[in-house]
């Protein structure tokens, strides 16, 4: 239940940078480049932090492997923050998990006022229900890493 309750205020950091952005859509284009600066570094950060709390060799190929497979696909910005539920279920599983609960959180952030800027023209509502379709898919897989986590 823990696992679920912090899966769900992770996922909230999307929408809090998207309520951002939504306050100040004038500074958008300009905080365009910092925002996918922000996004990245958070990216290495965590998967950093995940490195260095689970030193085993699984690890050291596994999520290298889908980084690789990500990068070549048009939709690679929701495939890396869906790539963060499994980097979350293990670090519950193992170490390291508040600290990257709290930046899977941070990361959302950038998201969030990226996918802002990237539909300003857009009515806000529609913008939601884009970002529930984009990126609800982390949202999924966390509800079942946490069933998963209940049969363990």
């Amino acid at each position: 239940m823990q696992y679920l309750l912090v899966s769900i205020a992770a996922f909230l950091g999307v929408f809090c940078g998207f309520t951002i952005a939504c306050m100040a859509e004038e500074e958008l284009k300009l905080g365009r480049k910092y925002f996918n600066w922000l996004r990245h570094g958070l990216f290495v950060v965590i998967l950093a932090i995940f490195f260095y709390h689970n030193q085993s060799v699984i690890f050291f190929m596994f999520v290298p492997a889908i980084i690789i497979v990500m990068s070549f696909s048009k939709e690679r910005e929701a495939l890396y923050y869906y790539a963060l539920a499994p980097i979350m279920f293990l670090s519950y599983l193992y170490n390291g998990f508040l600290s990257i609960a709290t930046l899977v959180f941070l990361y959302g952030f950038p998201v969030g006022t990226l996918h802002r800027e990237a539909h300003l023209k857009e009515h806000w509502k529609k913008s939601v229900k884009g970002i529930i379709y984009a990126y609800g898919g982390f949202f999924i897989l966390n509800i079942a890493f946490s069933a998963l986590q209940l049969s363990l």
